[in-house]
């Protein structure tokens, strides 16, 4: 994304006819979708990449065969700090996805401390616990697909792979019952194990919020030896 310490970003300008504003909407969702900043009205940025480049081409094409004009420039930013002050905005609404799934996972674990503790699994719990999965394997999906910023949040990215995975082992003992060995995975991923805090809570700073942001938390215990 950078060339000789320089910052590339792409812009996307663009006019959508008024009517029908379908076409106005769909073009708004798809780079909301994208995480792209609003510079100001129908003037997008993302950081440079051949992917964000693609996609932009293909979006400029898709308006002008509405009927509407579209124009990409590659820009360098000339205020170090307007700079910073854009890509962080871009990898909060990002991160932001991706912690998400993070704080589910942490939840789904501290429901799983109690269940060890009680030695307690039946069709029930099995049932509810696989629902909670699927949602945050959802979640996760989404944010990837909504992801172009690369490299800029492969930490929060790889974060919520390894949590998501950390849950799944936990499942699978669970499912068989094996609660010396789920409190095993739990002691060694202790880590994951934390109680969203509210500001974890809030709505995330992105549109298009995956549904888990509004989901209740489950009711747990924090794992104590």
């Amino acid at each position: 994304m950078q060339e000789h310490g320089v910052m590339r970003w792409l812009q996307l300008t663009y006019k959508v006819p008024s009517e029908p504003s379908q076409k106005r909407v769909w073009v708004w969702r798809r780079l909301q979708n994208l995480g792209a900043y609003a510079l100001q009205n129908s003037v997008y940025l993302l950081p440079y990449s051949d992917e964000v480049e693609k996609i932009f081409r293909q979006l400029a094409n898709d308006i002008q065969e509405m009927g509407g004009e579209a124009s990409i420039f590659s820009v360098v930013a000339l205020d170090v700090a307007d700079e910073q002050r854009i890509l962080h905005a871009l990898l909060d609404c990002r991160n932001a996805d991706y912690n998400k799934a993070v704080n589910v996972c942490a939840r789904f674990l501290n429901r799983a401390v109690t269940l060890v503790e009680k030695q307690e699994w039946n069709e029930q719990l099995q049932a509810e616990c696989s629902e909670i999965l699927e949602k945050v394997h959802l979640s996760f999906r989404a944010a990837k697909r909504h992801d172009v910023l690369g490299a800029y949040t492969a930490i929060a990215r790889a974060s919520a792979a390894e949590a998501i995975a950390v849950c799944e082992q936990v499942f699978r003992v669970l499912q068989v019952r094996e609660f010396t060995k789920a409190r095993r995975l739990l002691e060694m991923n202790y880590e994951w194990i934390y109680l969203p805090t509210t500001t974890e809570k809030e709505i995330s700073p992105c549109s298009g919020q995956s549904e888990l942001a509004s989901d209740e938390p489950i009711s747990t215990r924090s794992a104590q030896n």
